[in-house]
């Protein structure tokens, strides 16, 4: 059997990718959050279906 040193190593770095991409997400949805409000509108209302639906249609 042949063992596998970078296995660990890869596993951290992975790790660390995830918490990242979570990070980013999860400023993002803030970000649309407090804009939103800013703007005037329901906060809540970018996270509605037929939001995402209207930005979908905005862009064909």
């Amino acid at each position: 059997m042949k063992k596998d040193f970078g296995r660990e190593y890869r596993k951290d770095i992975f790790r660390k990718i995830g918490w990242v991409l979570l990070l980013i997400l999860i400023f993002f949805i803030l970000g649309m959050l407090i804009g939103s409000a800013l703007g005037g509108s329901n906060p809540l209302a970018v996270l509605w279906p037929g939001t995402w639906i209207h930005m979908l249609d905005f862009l064909r």
